[in-house]
């Protein structure tokens, strides 16, 4: 409202929010400044994010951006346009990252009324040796359990029925702020609010407490049966040059006690491909344990150099081409897993909450987030929960027919 009261619309700014957690995320930020100059010359465009925060003097110096802000910044951008348009400088953009406030972003609107992702936390302390995420966002960061409360109560009003609750090391939530921590903030979310599910982005092996479980059995109906539980190396050496905190058999007998629990719980993971010094037999040992551990998903990300890191000064770093090839192994298992995981399932009936619609099928997710395709000839069913029958697997998707509209646990 400010800037159209000078007469300066929409148009005349591009906001980018930048990211820095691979190379190719830098390149594909850069590359998304330079097209938002290229769309509108005279706009002025501010960059933001991880990439400005750990690359100032680039991102400065790149013709395409008018203006920087940093992390702990983003809400400013109102008050540095102001004295960008008056001629002023706003040399503070870039302002300590490690500030220990969670910088509260509020949201007035949704656009899509299903799932929505709600950011709880911030900041991260592990410092795996080849992340820089912990340099660009700064320490742990705790959002105040009202605020998280009051967003997803306004999320369900608007008609949202999934809540993806997310942060850069979501299992550290409340250990800033002492009083609470995710357990205790996930049970507040099941008593305030009438939220249908409730669904954890991902959470670090140390942060699966024996609190955390008692919580997801207690709610099993509204807490989505999935955890997204980073491996990143199934080689303890390996493990050990990345600076993780755990070993294979902490990892192993953490899934084990889930899945005693859990049976049909979908355990999904993150794994780096062709890590620093990492040997043949190493990979091979990976192979392994992964293959052992039978995830439902992999998300495979090949090794990235990022300078300003521990593992950028260590020796060893791998030739791309041996990257990509063992990237590739990882992404041939990984799928051979979820089509297994998948398979599982046929037969069974399942509650799908349907989310977008493709071609001639609609489609949606379960608890346990398999992805169902169901063809339909009712209405719009966007939105909408049901049973569905799993009726067969065909080129890498499981298809459904619909029973029945089900609501059962909104009791």
């Amino acid at each position: 409202d400010r800037l159209r009261s000078r007469g300066l619309g929409d148009v005349y700014k591009r906001q980018v929010n930048t990211c820095s957690v691979t190379n190719m995320a830098e390149r594909k930020s850069r590359q998304m400044l330079h097209r938002a100059k290229k769309l509108n010359p005279e706009a002025v465009v501010v960059a933001t994010g991880c990439y400005v925060q750990v690359s100032e003097e680039e991102a400065r110096a790149d013709a395409a951006v008018d203006l920087v802000l940093g992390n702990n910044q983003k809400r400013q951008i109102v008050t540095a346009l102001d004295a960008y348009f008056e001629g002023r400088t706003f040399d503070d953009v870039l302002a300590d990252v490690e500030k220990e406030q969670y910088e509260e972003l509020e949201v007035s609107t949704v656009l899509e009324h299903t799932r929505a992702f709600v950011k709880v936390q911030d900041g991260c302390n592990q410092f795996c040796s080849y992340c820089i995420i912990p340099y660009a966002r700064g320490k742990i960061k705790s959002r105040k359990p009202e605020d998280v409360i009051a967003e997803i109560e306004q999320l369900v009003m608007f008609g949202t029925k999934e809540v993806i609750i997310a942060g850069i090391n979501t299992g550290t939530y409340g250990k800033d702020l002492g009083n609470i921590n995710l357990a205790k903030l996930i049970e507040l979310i099941m008593t305030k609010t009438n939220l249908w599910r409730l669904r954890l982005s991902s959470i670090e092996l140390m942060e699966v407490s024996d609190e955390l479980l008692a919580i997801m059995k207690k709610y099993q109906y509204r807490i989505a049966n999935h955890l997204h539980i980073p491996l990143q190396g199934g080689n303890d050496q390996t493990l050990v040059r990345m600076r993780r905190k755990y070993l294979t058999s902490d990892y192993r007998n953490l899934i084990v006690k889930i899945r005693n629990n859990f049976p049909n719980i979908a355990i999904t993971t993150d794994c780096l491909a062709g890590f620093v010094g990492e040997t043949e037999d190493e990979f091979k040992d990976s192979l392994a344990f992964i293959k052992e551990m039978n995830f439902a998903n992999m998300h495979i990300f090949p090794y990235s150099r990022r300078k300003g890191t521990k593992a950028d000064e260590m020796c060893g770093h791998l030739d791309n081409s041996i990257i990509k090839e063992r990237a590739k192994k990882l992404t041939l298992i990984a799928k051979d897993m979820r089509e297994s995981y998948q398979k599982k399932f046929i037969g069974q009936i399942v509650e799908v909450l349907f989310e977008q619609q493709k071609g001639v099928c609609f489609v949606g997710h379960t608890s346990n987030y398999l992805e169902i395709y169901c063809t339909n000839g009712n209405p719009n069913i966007i939105n909408e929960v049901k049973k569905c029958l799993i009726t067969h697997f065909e080129k890498g998707k499981l298809y459904a027919r619909i029973e029945a509209v089900s609501y059962t646990h909104l009791r």
